[in-house]
This record gives structure tokens, sequence and C-alpha cells, in this order.
């Protein structure tokens, strides 16, 4: 069967599959149960029914906004207790937006109980809290930690992978196409860590997906330049995402990645990305710039951009004629 044929006979998936890349479990747990037990009696009503923040909710930030029906994702990739890929996914089900925030690793978020350098980093706060034995005591107090962060944004959702996740989730999807900016090698035996693309573009398997994913050391910004891949490897997916056989690729997310967010929310929050594309998500850094504090390097968020950016992002307005 051709392409073209897939997308006449799939115009569900044509214009859904794309946002599940973002929003992963959200939209590929919805999806799958679509496609296994048909759309009747899975959502209807208030999509903000019965969805309640686990951080952020009574913030002033959240206060400001009552009425929002934005849904906020925390996407957390984890290795070793360390959750060194950090984004939240804010996914406005009115105007069918989604705004991907990454948070990097080093940002300094104080641990009082964990004294040492290390411990001041935003990613270690999943370790400390027991994530590694209590993943959903461990998400949490991310999620307080990225709300924080982030001027108090509610949090109501989390996502949590690991590298043989993503292997199975990339190969699930035949591979990404991507345009590799340098040759990247490095050994991290300790990690077990065996990092060895060339430059150029390749379709990557998963096991490259994370070797490309986990690179940090060549880029002229550190682990900026690490965020700025990570992006620019979900906008390439995005573009790819069509066609893709998703009843595998959904069940395969289904089956690896942890998340508090059950099968049937996921369909009804879903049902709303109803003729996105990907020309409705758009990225960001959390504002701040990288310091050297006490001979450790950390990233210091700058508060008052980072509260403009959060409210930009929800004072967006539906344009005033949407294509689909």
């Amino acid at each position: 069967m051709t392409t073209a044929n897939r997308k006449r006979k799939n115009p569900f998936i044509k214009t859904f599959l794309p946002v599940f890349l973002i929003l992963v479990v959200v939209f590929a747990g919805g999806m799958f149960l679509i496609d296994k037990y048909g759309f009747f009696g899975l959502f209807g009503g208030d999509i903000m029914e019965g969805i309640t923040p686990i951080a952020g909710g009574d913030s002033d930030f959240a206060k400001k906004y009552p009425d929002s029906k934005r849904i906020n994702v925390l996407i957390l990739g984890q290795n070793q207790g360390l959750t060194d890929t950090i984004m939240l996914a804010s996914f406005d089900t009115e105007i069918k937006r989604v705004d991907l925030v990454s948070v990097p690793r080093d940002t300094y978020y104080e641990q009082p109980d964990h004294p040492g350098a290390a411990w001041q980093k935003i990613n270690s706060v999943y370790k400390g809290a027991g994530g590694m034995e209590d993943t959903d005591k461990g998400a949490v107090a991310m999620a307080k930690a990225v709300s924080e962060v982030l001027s108090g944004v509610p949090i109501h959702f989390y996502e949590i992978y690991g590298d043989d996740d993503i292997k199975k989730i990339v190969d699930a999807m035949g591979g990404v196409e991507i345009d590799v900016p340098m040759d990247m090698k490095y050994t991290d035996k300790k990690q077990k860590l065996y990092i060895n693309l060339k430059k150029g573009k390749q379709k990557l398997d998963g096991d490259q997906a994370v070797q490309f994913l986990r690179f940090r050391k060549g880029y002229a910004m550190g682990d900026l330049g690490r965020v700025e891949a990570q992006q620019s490897f979900m906008k390439e997916a995005f573009k790819q995402s069509i066609g893709f056989g998703f009843p595998k690729v959904a069940k395969t997310v289904m089956d690896n990645v942890a998340s508090n967010m059950t099968g049937k929310l996921a369909v009804r929050i879903g049902s709303a990305a109803v003729g996105m594309d990907t020309k409705d998500m758009k990225t960001y850094m959390t504002p701040g710039e990288a310091q050297n504090i006490n001979r450790a390097s950390y990233y210091i968020v700058d508060e008052p951009k980072t509260d403009k950016l959060m409210n930009k992002i929800y004072s967006m307005k539906p344009p005033e004629e949407k294509t689909n």
C-alpha cells in the first residue's frame, strides 16, 4: 500500500500522530485504546473534569489562570536515578497548541537535605526523593521542583522513560532520520555508554538515537547544546511520524513508559488533538545562563524572563483562522 493510500484511509492518524511524539503516553495511550476499542463512550464533557495538578495547583500562577484548559505533562528521561532530560509539554486543548519547555539538567535547585554540589542540580531531585525505589514519589518531587522553576505552573501528569524505552520506541517507529551535526564519539564505561556516530544525514535506529540524545561533550554550549539537539530530534520525529504503523508504536510506548495517566483519560485528552499539525508545536529553553559557583557549574534561571515566558504561553489566543 502506498503512503498516499495510507493517508487517505487513516485521516485521524494523519492529523493526530505527530502530536503523539510530544505527549508520549497521553496521546499514544489514547490512540492505542481508540484503535482497540473505538471512539464511543470513551470521552466527553469538560476535558478538565477530574484532572488535578500533582504540583503547582495552589500557586499564584495557577490562581491567575483559573479557567485554563491547558494540560501540563512533565517528561523525564531517567538514567541511574538522574533525570538528564527534563521537558514540560503544555497542551492547550482549546486552541490546539503544544508548547514544549526544556529545563537544563544543571539548573540550580537547592536541596538542603542533601549536601554537596551535585545534589543542588535539579536532575538529582528524582533520585534524592527515592525515585529509584518509588517512581511516583520521585516523579511528584520532580514535578514540584519544575513547577517552582517555571513560575509555579501547574503540572498534572508525568512520563518517565529510560534508554531501553527509547530504543524500543524508536525501533518500533522504524528509526528516525536526522542530520547529525558533527562526529560524535564518547565512552563512559561506568555508565556503559558508548557513542560513535558520524556526521551527516542518516536514519538512526533505537540504539543510535540514544547515543545522539545522550551526547553532550562536543557542543560549544555543553549541556545547552544537548537540549537543543533533543528538541531538534523531537521536531524531526514529528515530521516523519505520519504513515508509521501507529498501533505497534503506541503499544510499545504504553508497555515501557511509566506515567500516572490512565488509558481512558489519555483517550479523552487525545481527542482534543484532532486536526493538529507540527506547526502547532513550539519549543523553548528556560531563560537563564550558566554560572560557576564554588567551582561547580550550574544553570541559573532568570526568574523575570521565565515569568514572562510562562505568562506568554498561558496567554496565547486562538488564531483568527486555523487551517488543518
